[in-house]
Parts: structure tokens; C-alpha cells; sequence
């Protein structure tokens, strides 16, 4: 029942899609291999197993100036069905996973096309921790839980509507901390495909805009809940502020302050659980789009939370709803550890 009704929402939407969409459709499958990534040593016998899968996925590009404008290139919006079998079937399991996706279009030379697929979704797990009869399994401690991933691919134009594609996509899957353990799961997969277009479109060459010159600040607010023990949450906030600019093409720079409040921190003195940290942040900009890579050091930490770390890296991709809002939400990560994802709101000055 749980795959009919998965099949089923991802056949309404490509159905709905095809009949709705103007531009570019195009429908895909493909095959995957990898490997899991053991962030900590206890994980290492339990990530032995070789990840394999199978996914679709259904595509549309609108080809007009003002679709263009939201990254300043031609870029395909869709969703993908997946499921990944980890090949440990008694630990681990498999991942039925379903997400939108976002993947603009890096160049296209005769026959050859290359693209940065982006996506954030959701993962149904069959196996998941149980302290008594899985309790090597501490990637996961949800059966739902959240999927994200980047995957650059290039392809190749067999005839008029058919294409062979290559891919090399980096996943995690975690809960966001909503349940401990969360160690999360990152999974490197190598992958080949097909794609059959059932409604092409011509691209035609829109100008870019200027690349601005000067430095641009924003402020961002990051919301969520975390545990506080005895089954209650409480929230967690972080307040950035920041410079960036754009270097080159879609690669900018730049770097700030942030300042977080978790009210789920056992503290004395509620001062105590404010964590203030410095950054550097190369962004990645496609017109509406930004993708940011935050590299920060803690300046201070409340005693007993994350020892033994003293950096961090959040990623944040944010939407431009007009000139200067924005909204979107971010990943915060230990290494390979993910420490949860939060809502995210900003404004650029």
C-alpha cells in the first residue's frame, strides 16, 4: 500500500504537469551506486553495506524571460521518487524517498549539457534504532524524515528526444534532530540514466544583468524547536547579520556574526545558553536563488554542549520573494554530523 500510494502522487503530479506546464518537459530514470560515509567510529561496522538505487523523476522548464530571471539561466523544476536499499536489510534498511527538486543548467554545447541538481524532501525508513533490537543503527531514529541532496550531472543527446545522463549526488538523511540519536546518513552514489523529453521548447539567449560591484549586508533570523528532555521542546533561535559579494558569474563572498538562543539547554543562568560565533561564507547565486556555505568558529558555548567542537558549517538556501526579502532554511552540521534544520527569514539592505 505504502509504494501505490507513493507511485500514485507521483504519477498525479507528472500527469497534472505535462498538461499544465508550458516549455520543457522531460521524464527520467535512473540507477545508482555508492557507498555510506562513517563520520563517527562506532558507525564503521554498520556502513560496511554498498547503498544501490532506482528513481524517476519528472521535470518541467518554463522558457521565458521572467522564469529565467529566478537564477539568470534556464533551470528545470521538479519532483523525483526514489528508493535507496542499503544492502543491510536487518539494520539499515531502505529509504523510499520522494522530493522536489530544483536544477538549473550550467552549459549546453552541442550534445553535451551539464547541470547542478539541488533537493529537499521527504524519507520513509524501514529500519530505524531501537536500543534493544537495532542498536548499531544510530543514522536513524525516525521512520519519517528529511532528505536533502546535491548532484552535479552531464548529459548527453542520444536523438532528438532521448538523452543519456551521469550524475554524482551527495545525500543526507536525518531527522533534524526532532529524535536522538540523529547521526544522520551521508551517502555519496554514482549514477546513470536515461531521460526521454516529451516536450521540448527552444532556449533562447537572455542578457544578464550587471553584476553588482559593491558589498550587500542582511540580517537573517533562524527558527526551530529542540529537545529539552521529557518529551518537551523548546525553541532555538539565531540572529545573523552579514556582508557578501559577488566575485564572479554565480560564486560570491562573504562572512558576519551570529548569535543563537536555545532555550532547550540545561543552563543556570539563561544568559549561559546565548552562542555567539563568527563566519565566512562563500555563496553560490542564481538570480532569487542563494545557496550559502557557512563556515563558523564558536566564540563562546554553554558547558556541556559540543565539547569536543569547535567549528560548525550551516548551509542555507534562500528564496528572494522581491528585491530584498527572503526566505528559506538552513542545515546545521558538526562534520558529517548533523546537528538540526531550522525555517529561516531575512531581509537584505
Amino acid at each position: 500500500m505504502k509504494t501505490s500510494f507513493l507511485i500514485g502522487i507521483f504519477l498525479l503530479a507528472f500527469s497534472f504537469g505535462v498538461k499544465s506546464q508550458e516549455g520543457l518537459h522531460r521524464f527520467g530514470v535512473e540507477g545508482q551506486y555508492g557507498w555510506i560515509i562513517a563520520h563517527n567510529p562506532e558507525l564503521e561496522q554498520v556502513a560496511q553495506s554498498s547503498p544501490v538505487a532506482i528513481g524517476i523523476s519528472s521535470q518541467w522548464l518554463k522558457n521565458t524571460r521572467k522564469n529565467w530571471e529566478a537564477c539568470n539561466c534556464f533551470h528545470y523544476l521538479g519532483l523525483s521518487l526514489s528508493v535507496v536499499d542499503f544492502q543491510n536489510p536487518k539494520e539499515l534498511g531502505q529509504a523510499w524517498n520522494l522530493a522536489g527538486t530544483f536544477e538549473p543548467n550550467l552549459f549546453q554545447k552541442r550534445k553535451w549539457a551539464g547541470s547542478l541538481a539541488t533537493g529537499l524532501g521527504v524519507s520513509y525508513l524501514t529500519r530505524v534504532y531501537d536500543p534493544i533490537e537495532n542498536p548499531r543503527n544510530t543514522f536513524f531514529s525516525a521512520p519519517i524524515s528529511f532528505l536533502i541532496f546535491l548532484t552535479p550531472k552531464i548529459s548527453y543527446q542520444l536523438a532528438e528526444n532521448w538523452a543519456m545522463q551521469a550524475s554524482f549526488s551527495y545525500s543526507h538523511i536525518s531527522n533534524g534532530g526532532q529524535r536522538q540519536p540523529n547521526r544522520g546518513m551521508n551517502f555519496p552514489m554514482l549514477g546513470l540514466g536515461i531521460l526521454h523529453y516529451t516536450r521540448q521548447a527552444e532556449l533562447k539567449d537572455f542578457e544578464k544583468s550587471e553584476i553588482p560591484k559593491s558589498w550587500e549586508f542582511y540580517l537573517d533570523l533562524g527558527f526551530n524547536t529542540q529537545d529539552a528532555g521529557a518529551g518537551s521542546r523548546q525553541p532555538n533561535f539565531t540572529l545573523a547579520g552579514g556582508v557578501f559579494r559577488r566575485l564572479v558569474g554565480i560564486l560570491g563572498m562573504g562572512g558576519g556574526l551570529e548569535i543563537a538562543k536555545d532555550f532547550s539547554i540545561d543552563v543556570e543562568k539563561r544568559i549561559e545558553a546565548t552562542i555567539p560565533a563568527a563566519f565566512v561564507e562563500p555563496h553560490l547565486l542564481f538570480g532569487r536563488f542563494d545557496f550559502a556555505m557557512r563556515y563558523a568558529g564558536y566564540l563562546y558555548k554553554p558547558e556541556g554542549y559540543q565539547e569536543d567542537k569547535e567549528f560548525y558549517q550551516r548551509y542555507t538556501l534562500n528564496y528572494f520573494l522581491g528585491k530584498n526579502f527572503r526566505i528559506g532554511a538552513g542545515l546545521k552540521a558538526h562534520g558529517h554530523v548533523a546537528e538540526y534544520l531550522d525555517f529561516r527569514l531575512g531581509w537584505r539592505f
